[in-house]
């Protein structure tokens, strides 16, 4: 490794440890909570073994006790080599890291999917009997029970071997298929959803019992179908994951909890619809605000934040001779969260206090503290956490009904107001502030002139006039490729910052391309 990268490394970590939260580390207060975690999204966005650390370092100096890693195709896979990706580690270096935070009081916890969310497994041939759809490769078929049992016992194994934890998570949540193979919908009809999903849970939950750990799933779908839930291991854990919305969404909590199964929480910093080019700062302030607070009453003893790199949906690109995936493609990529550490240690603080987080004061501190920054500038800041950010719509306006060109004007108006401040320390983590902001507005600007483009109005005389409005869109959208990739320098693995800006370009670099030939 080369001085520099070694530099670039050490600054990531710097950018991450910042000013050291008013808590006493790895014996820092609990506020109720025995596990205090954070999620680890390793399926898109692939963090380099150094920032890994890093982050490590961090989160147990602010009195963090947990990670809960989800690999899925960069795990090490002997046996079932077949799932290992290009960004994969190496099982030394999941041993080393495990190994890091078990020295700094953390215990890592795997999470592997057995149920939903298993497109990665599912895209291969060697898999294929397990699926519930045939094109919709989302979900392992509940009823194909011996092979499943098969397959997931191996890789159960497998993953636990480098995860001394006592805990081991199976996934479970969002599985949108239920029910859909004749078999499947033939249960349903005789026993219920609830049954058909209990029974399969009931199988995966056993094979970690064997191993002598103790099963965590995610609670929405039993939200949703609890009549079964009875039958279940009493050891599994659940996961009641809330974003910002009701807490009865998926169903009533109290049922659960009446129910006498033992319950954690879930936070989330990055979720839908953030994006990399929109991050919802006021809403995930808000969720800490709400939501930590609930779980301590509601008798949860247990916190997880969650960091989604992307929404786990994907497009395909599939062989047609073999309906077998070419390419998956996540339907949607969020900034790495390396830009993102307000959020990181507001929920730190949120989890640990017995008073519910003051989201705008909090951020206020952070911009003071963190930046080195005075009243004034620190206002710019937070006035930048809190602007809103929303989906542009079709009809050319947010969810909240405001005009992109109003959205576009503020959003320059806050990146001049940024440019004007000069952050005393700290400076990296400024930086990706501001690259997110400019990436928002070269969004904007694509937004303005891809709607007019699918216009009934349109007609191929239009071409050269969006071509010409296009065109300096486009070149900015190459600068801000070069600043990204050297923002994730040591914090990614290489060739992901090169994989993102590919994604998040490819709309825009595409109606480009159109509209040179429609131009002509």
């Amino acid at each position: 490794m080369n001085i520099v990268r070694k530099i670039r490394i050490a600054l990531c970590a710097t950018v991450m440890l910042g000013a050291v939260l008013p808590v006493t580390g790895r014996n820092a207060p609990k506020g109720g909570y025995d596990i205090r975690g954070f999620y680890v999204d390793a399926r898109h966005e692939v963090m380099t073994i150094d920032a890994l650390k890093a982050y490590a370092d961090q989160l147990s100096k602010a009195g963090i006790n947990t990670l809960l890693m989800e690999y899925e195709a960069t795990f090490p896979f002997k046996k079932h080599a077949t799932l290992r990706n290009e960004y994969a580690y190496t099982e030394d270096e999941i041993k080393d890291f495990v190994a890091y935070c078990a020295d700094r009081g953390i215990d890592v916890i795997p999470l592997q999917n057995c149920f939903g969310h298993c497109e990665y497994i599912l895209r291969h041939e060697r898999y294929r009997a397990l699926r519930e759809d045939k094109k919709e490769i989302s979900q392992v078929c509940p009823l194909a029970e011996e092979e499943a049992k098969k397959i997931f016992r191996e890789i159960f194994a497998e993953v636990a071997a480098l995860h001394p934890s006592q805990y081991f998570h199976i996934g479970a949540d969002e599985t949108r298929l239920l029910g859909r193979c004749p078999k499947c919908a033939a249960k349903v009809a005789e026993q219920g959803v609830s049954k058909l999903f209990v029974d399969y849970v009931k199988i995966m939950a056993e094979i970690v019992l064997e191993m002598g750990k103790t099963p965590v799933m995610w609670a929405d779908i039993i939200l949703k179908h609890p009549e079964a839930v009875g039958e279940l291991p009493k050891e599994l854990i659940f996961i009641d994951w809330n974003y910002g919305w009701d807490v009865n969404r998926f169903g009533s909590v109290q049922t659960l909890i009446d129910a006498g199964v033992k319950m954690w929480g879930a936070t989330a910093f990055r979720s839908g619809p953030d994006h990399i080019y929109l991050t919802q700062w006021e809403k995930h302030l808000k969720n800490l605000t709400d939501f930590i607070p609930f779980g301590r009453q509601s008798g949860y003893w247990g916190m997880i934040n969650t960091s989604w790199s992307t929404s786990g949906e994907y497009g395909y690109h599939y062989d047609g001779a073999f309906s077998m995936p070419n390419n998956m493609q996540p339907i949607r990529s969020v900034y790495p969260q390396i830009g993102m550490n307000m959020l990181v240690e507001a929920f730190c603080e949120a989890v640990q206090s017995d008073e519910p987080l003051d989201g705008k004061k909090f951020a206020f501190d952070y911009a003071c503290r963190r930046f080195g920054l005075k009243k004034a500038d620190a206002e710019t800041v937070v006035a930048y956490y809190f602007m809103p950010q929303q989906v542009i719509s079709a009809s050319g306006k947010d969810k909240l009904g405001k005009p992109i060109a109003d959205v576009l004007s503020e959003a320059i108006a806050m990146r001049d107001q940024l440019a004007a401040i000069t952050p005393k320390k700290n400076a990296e983590e400024f930086e990706h502030l501001k690259l997110m902001l400019d990436l928002r507005i070269n969004y904007l600007q694509f937004r303005q002139i891809e709607i007019e483009y699918e216009l009934p109005s349109y007609d191929i005389s239009k071409a050269s006039q969006l071509l010409e409005r296009l065109e300096p869109v486009v070149k900015e959208s190459y600068e801000l490729d070069k600043r990204f990739i050297a923002a994730c320098d040591g914090y990614l693995k290489d060739g992901q910052a090169e994989k993102i800006n590919a994604e998040r370009s490819e709309r825009m670099r595409w109606l480009y391309n159109v509209l040179v030939q429609n131009a002509k």
